[in-house]
């Protein structure tokens, strides 16, 4: 990954620019047993790389506290995974003890996977928890998500409405190219996950049918569903 023509490429100012490796022994003694063994399992010796910071100091973009949630800075990486299906896994661990919403484009050298997260902030650590966290689709091409990415096009009014536009925009490529739709996303009215839940559940449903041995019973299996594939496609239909 070329990292500071990533950077370019979605308009992040030069001022956010970090490009280093990150310091894993200051981070070590904050895991547990478990994140270690997360860590070393997974991640790539030296692969931890802190790309950019976005914080007022260096955006004039305003920072953004209230009860719940916190946004100080965004901090955004790039991690190299020997095992790629552990992605959300070493986020979560990274998400559990930053103080920051992370950007974290992850990479195992042939495929790339954007994960971010909304947030609530803890009383009493103050640290963020993770709310829900969004992970976006790895086979999007490299260039589509570059180009909706633009930082420049991004909500500016705070840290969090450009960290919540990041995400939404996000939304918005993997909708298009997997499911043909041209639309804007909200988090709190997201198609794309509902799309997504309806396409998780004829998969176990298309599954649980190719086990089942009893005729009877995988006729109504593969009935329920057909209703799901009816109902995700009339869902397509009425956003087209």
């Amino acid at each position: 990954m070329n990292e500071e023509q990533l950077l370019k490429s979605i308009g992040l100012p030069r001022s956010t620019y970090v490009l280093r490796t990150f310091p894993y022994n200051k981070m070590e003694p904050q895991l547990s047993a478990g994140q270690k063994k997360m860590i070393l399992e997974n991640v790539v010796s030296r692969g931890i790389r802190i790309l950019a910071i976005i914080s007022p100091n260096n955006t004039k973009i305003a920072k953004y506290e209230d009860e719940s949630v916190r946004f100080e800075e965004i901090h955004f990486y790039g991690i190299q995974l020997q095992n790629f299906k552990k992605a959300v896994d070493v986020y979560k661990v990274f998400a559990q003890i930053m103080p920051y919403p992370l950007v974290i484009l992850f990479t195992d050298g042939e495929k790339n996977c954007w994960i971010m997260a909304t947030h609530i902030r803890q009383k009493q650590t103050h640290l963020l928890s993770t709310d829900e966290i969004y992970v976006f689709d790895e086979m999007i091409p490299k260039e589509e998500v570059e180009e909706h990415l633009r930082f420049p096009e991004m909500d500016n009014i705070n840290l969090k409405s450009i960290y919540y536009s990041w995400i939404e925009q996000l939304l918005q490529t993997e909708l298009k190219w997997k499911y043909g739709i041209s639309r804007k996303i909200s988090l709190k009215n997201n198609i794309l996950q509902q799309l997504k839940n309806l396409d998780r559940q004829i998969e176990q449903f298309v599954g649980q049918a190719k086990r089942e041995k009893q005729m009877n019973k995988r006729i109504a299996i593969q009935l329920e569903a057909n209703k799901l594939k009816s109902a995700k496609q009339t869902l397509i239909e009425e956003e087209q």
